[in-house]
């Protein structure tokens, strides 16, 4: 039997690391098919608008999470609130409803 190259093990070991580098990730979050989704309206919105930062808005728009973490976020600073607005994930003050960040656009409103 012909010995092995001594670097034979650590180019198979590169190569099945690379491999689980780059397999898809398909794990889904516990109970994430009963999460309700997006209206069609929130949908339609964020293909079309755009919040911006310093934009005053109401609270019919607004939809204030009232569960951070489920977006991954940690609470937001005192005086502040984490709300979807018109299809995005914004940063908004809590008495003033001025955007203060533009987080992400989101699909799906998980609280």
């Amino acid at each position: 039997m012909t010995p092995l190259h001594p670097f034979a093990a650590v180019a198979a070991g590169a190569m099945m690391g690379l491999a689980a580098l780059t397999a898809p990730f398909t794990v889904t979050q516990p109970g994430a098919a009963d999460w309700p989704p997006c209206p069609e309206a929130c949908v339609t919105a964020a293909a079309t608008a755009s919040p911006e930062v310093g934009d005053v808005v109401t609270m019919a728009r607004l939809h204030i999470i009232t569960h951070p973490g489920r977006y991954g976020l940690s609470d937001p600073p005192k005086g502040e609130h984490f709300a979807v607005l018109d299809g995005r994930l914004v940063r908004i003050h809590a008495e003033t409803l001025k955007v203060r960040s533009v987080l992400r656009p989101i699909t799906v409103i998980l609280d």
